[in-house]
């Protein structure tokens, strides 16, 4: 049973404090807190209050464990009074029942026990001049000007020293972080053992870099990417909860507090698409935004995280769900307003229809799933040379390709020498990093963006050698062998399997525009933009191709990203079915694009 608080007004409670920024010494143990106070009361005849409340102290006794150097901001009211929270629950409690004069007064070690701000000072001091009797067993106050200096320098004193310890922590991380070791918990996929110990998460890891591998096909957002990471038994990585007040004040500590795992929700997508640590970085602070490279092993590479971010900044559009039937078609297509077609099932035929804007000019908003395989077919149509192409292509061929292996040598070799020095202002960078700092030359920041703009230059240089090694004869036998294959890929699209119509169709375009049945618009893939530019797809009108100073127009310029792809398009033919073989072959011909072949 709690006593009547008044009864306890001629009384003193002991305040005892063990700060989490103290080394754990006899000095400020608990204890021998406790010991001194009592010693002091025994004394000078003083009465330590029976007083029990809990979550706060037993017989008079009050022990806290928390630091009394971070403060809360001051903000102020409109009438001009200043506000200012009190960290320490057991202490703002404490405060409270003094300025209510239900105890005489309390007994402390010494000052740095209850303060070690400014802001906590200065409210001991409010107290001391109403009445409150606070006494020191290490210190006795005059009331004077000296005793009044006394307890300045005693409070200066007490916050200089967590000062430094402060400025020692974020030396000793400053070192770390030069050592290129990280002093933050790793993300989800690695392991903490140490700041120069991120070893990979074998389970979470492959899963990790598969929701990359997932986002930068344009094709997931990231709620439905959150339901197949849960299903894919993805969790967030074992950490403790906060301790909620009553437990602060019953004097849990946090390491008693049991870790927990807990499921990925599109938050946790979305930070760990935004994490260079995947790609070997390690942030400086929290706050900026500068990242320096790191000793723990990368789960991605740079150009997938790169295409993450581009895509990450566009409009996804969705046409995976984990939660939904499978439709063919699904949020595929759309009508002029913008509003998608939802798709339905009425006596087992598959049927989209629009519920579009106020004012929207689609008069037909139903659509049968058989009209759109039929518009899909002439799409994949379109993709393939005429015999008149074919036979323009090869004719400039035989005048051109010999100027194009030429002139292709001679860039080859200034992108060597261009990877040279590249690489010479990397090593220099590294070698010299410490130097640069200390002098003032450049910054950490400056430092961190030179090294990712030089890698991002190596990573281009590379992709452009690796598409010069093969041969322009050779390339231009692959994309008139890819036209051919297309205008198989018609036929065997019509007898394909729904899933199997949705992967080839969602390969070459991102979007179809119908209205009243018809096609509209399209917003075709990279690499196959500049197919489609040949004619027009909507009124199927074919151009011509031009070739002035080029083995073909300046939008059919074939390029191709890696030599993986020219690997892939060899050997699939072989060792796939034939659905396998169109869609590497798609995969190929969206990335021929990206660099100058001819």
């Amino acid at each position: 049973m709690l006593k009547n608080v008044n009864d306890y007004s001629d009384c003193y409670l002991v305040y005892n404090r063990k700060s989490t920024d103290d080394a754990d010494n006899q000095k400020n143990s608990i204890d021998y807190q406790i010991g001194q106070g009592l010693n002091l009361a025994k004394n000078n005849k003083l009465s330590i209050a029976p007083y029990d409340e809990e979550g706060f102290c037993e017989n008079g006794i009050i022990k806290e464990k928390h630091t009394a150097f971070k403060t809360s901001e001051i903000s102020m009211r409109k009438d001009g009074t200043m506000e200012y929270k009190i960290e320490r629950p057991k202490f703002q409690k404490m405060i409270q029942k003094l300025l209510n004069k239900e105890f005489k007064g309390i007994i402390c070690l010494c000052w740095d026990r209850l303060s070690r701000n400014e802001h906590d000072g200065i409210i001991i001091k409010a107290l001391m001049d109403k009445g409150v009797d606070i006494r020191f067993v290490q210190a006795n106050y005059e009331k004077s000007s000296s005793g009044a200096l006394h307890m300045d320098i005693d409070g200066m004193f007490a916050a200089h020293y967590s000062r430094v310890i402060s400025e020692k922590v974020k030396g000793a991380q400053e070192k770390l972080r030069e050592e290129g070791k990280c002093i933050y918990m790793a993300p989800i996929g690695y392991f903490d053992e140490g700041s120069d110990n991120k070893p990979i998460d074998p389970e979470r890891a492959p899963i990790v870099k598969r929701i990359f591998e997932l986002y930068a096909t344009g094709e997931w957002s990231l709620f439905q990417l959150a339901k197949w990471a849960n299903k894919q038994g993805l969790t967030t990585k074992p950490i403790r909860r906060k301790r909620t007040k009553d437990e602060m004040l019953s004097g849990l500590e946090t390491a008693e507090i049991e870790k927990v795992s807990r499921p990925v929700n599109n938050k946790t997508i979305e930070n760990i698409l935004n994490n260079p640590f995947y790609i070997g970085k390690l942030k400086i602070g929290r706050k900026n935004k500068s990242y320096i490279n790191g000793k723990h092993q990368a789960i991605i590479d740079t150009s997938l995280f790169n295409k993450v971010q581009e895509t990450l900044k566009s409009k996804n559009v969705c046409i995976h769900y984990i939660d939904k039937s499978f439709f063919t078609y699904r949020n595929i297509i759309k009508c002029s307003c913008g509003r998608s077609y939802s798709p339905y099932q009425k006596k087992g035929i598959n049927y989209y229809y629009s519920r579009c804007l106020d004012g929207c000019t689609n008069k037909d908003k139903n659509i049968n799933e058989k009209e759109i395989d039929e518009i899909v077919i002439k799409l994949l149509e379109d993709i393939s040379f005429t015999n008149e192409e074919i036979i323009e292509i090869e004719a400039r061929a035989s005048l051109e390709l010999d100027s194009i292996s030429s002139k292709r040598e001679k860039e080859f070799d200034d992108l060597n020498n261009e990877r040279k020095r590249i690489y010479a202002d990397l090593n220099y960078l590294t070698k010299n990093k410490i130097s640069l700092l200390r002098a003032g030359t450049m910054g950490i920041e400056e430092i961190s963006n030179e090294e990712k703009k030089l890698n991002q230059q190596i990573e281009l240089i590379e992709n452009k050698t690796n598409a010069h090694k093969d041969a322009a004869n050779e390339m231009l036998k692959y994309v008139i062998t890819f036209s051919e294959l297309v205008k198989m890929a018609n036929i065997y699209y019509k007898n394909a399997l729904d899933t199997e119509k949705h992967e080839i169709a969602t390969q070459v375009f991102s979007e179809l525009t119908i209205v009243d049945r018809k096609l509209s618009n399209i917003k075709a893939k990279e690499g196959f933009q500049a197919l489609f530019a040949r004619h027009s797809v909507i009124s199927g009108s074919r151009g011509r191709i031009r070739t002035d100073d080029q083995l073909v127009n300046s939008q059919l310029r074939y390029r191709c990203a890696t030599r993986e792809y020219l690997v892939v398009f060899k050997k699939q033919k072989c060792s796939k079915t034939f659905y396998e073989y169109i869609l590497a072959n798609i995969a190929f011909m969206s990335n021929i694009f990206r660099l100058g072949i001819f």
